[in-house]
């Protein structure tokens, strides 16, 4: 190989890596103006965080007032509810196998704990099939089950001050 081709693809790989991170922003704005206007087409009431997060405010019997929030990246809406804090808890087998246990038992859920060590309920859904009918069952499905979930972990979390 020439060292004029190795130069040229050199350019050429540098020049793609330069393009593909702002075709990805691109497609994430794109995503995000079709969620803002599915969430409008909805009904939803909403507070916009910026550009590509959403936030619900929500009701339930066991958690009371919280949030729902909506995300948009790499072609996924992220809908997720936090359901507990780090600080409230203990890291026990019972708790751990509690969350298992529901993750096997909800559809199109996820139980987890997050990279800040709360445990919270997520869906992901693909946006390039996402009609208005569809996110409204997502954003319900989450809501019914963060509240589910609290209901069902609360007596393993760390008694609240």
């Amino acid at each position: 190989m020439s060292i004029l081709h190795r130069i040229t693809l050199s350019v050429v790989a540098v020049a793609l890596s330069l393009c593909l991170p702002s075709l990805a922003c691109a497609d994430d704005s794109a995503d995000a103006a079709r969620i803002d206007k599915l969430m409008k087409q909805a009904g939803f009431t909403f507070e916009k965080k910026n550009e590509s997060v959403w936030v619900i405010k929500q009701h339930g019997d066991n958690l009371g007032d919280y949030k729902e929030i909506l995300a948009v990246g790499d072609g996924l809406l992220v809908i997720f509810v936090t359901i507990a804090r780090d600080a409230d808890i203990p890291r026990t087998e019972d708790l751990e196998y509690k969350m298992l246990q529901l993750n096997h038992q909800l559809d199109r859920i996820k139980v987890e704990i997050d990279d800040d060590g709360d445990a919270a309920v997520r869906a992901d859904v693909t946006i390039r099939t996402l009609d208005t009918a569809e996110l409204k069952e997502e954003v319900h499905q989450v809501a019914a089950s963060a509240d589910e979930v609290y209901a069902d972990i609360k007596p393993y979390l760390a008694p609240q001050q």
